[in-house]
């Protein structure tokens, strides 16, 4: 399994970083450059046990993600998983925790464990690729977040 985190500060409330970040409908608009993420479902309340779908596009790939939450606690973090085989990845365990550094100013961290797809194939990808790949998701991520969120602050 690869670990991939990314950690970056806000000049935001917790509260509303949390809000923001713990309802999955708000990936679209936090998902950068040339990759499309499109909510299909989301059981509501979001808490540990909710899944929701997604449909990830890149040029004329498209494909279905489904994810489960197996843990939330609110205003400090929440972790999902792929459900099985459906979605790019063999394996996928998200960790998303957030920490007020301040009363405006919140730590946000992403933690990745993931499994690529294809075997030795997708291990060979994921090493000659897949670091940078996350790095410029991760941070055109942090980028949108910021332009959502500290505007507000």
């Amino acid at each position: 399994m690869t670990v991939f985190e990314h950690r970056f500060t806000l000049h935001a409330p917790l509260k509303v970083v949390w809000e923001f970040h713990s309802d999955p409908a708000a990936l679209p608009d936090v998902m950068p450059g040339p990759m499309r993420i499109r909510v299909e479902s989301v059981d509501r309340p979001v808490a540990a046990g909710s899944t929701f779908a997604m449909r990830l596009g890149f040029g004329p790939l498209s494909l279905r993600w489904r994810l489960r939450v197996i843990e939330f606690s609110p205003r400090a973090r929440f972790i999902d998983e792929q459900i099985g085989a459906e979605g790019p990845f063999k394996a996928w365990r998200h960790e998303h925790a957030f920490e007020a550094r301040s009363a405006s100013e919140t730590l946000v961290i992403d933690r990745i464990t993931y499994q690529p797809p294809l075997g030795l194939l997708g291990r060979l990808g994921d090493a000659l690729i897949g670091r940078a790949v996350m790095n410029l998701m991760f941070a055109g991520r942090r980028r949108e977040t910021r332009k959502r969120l500290e505007h507000d602050a």
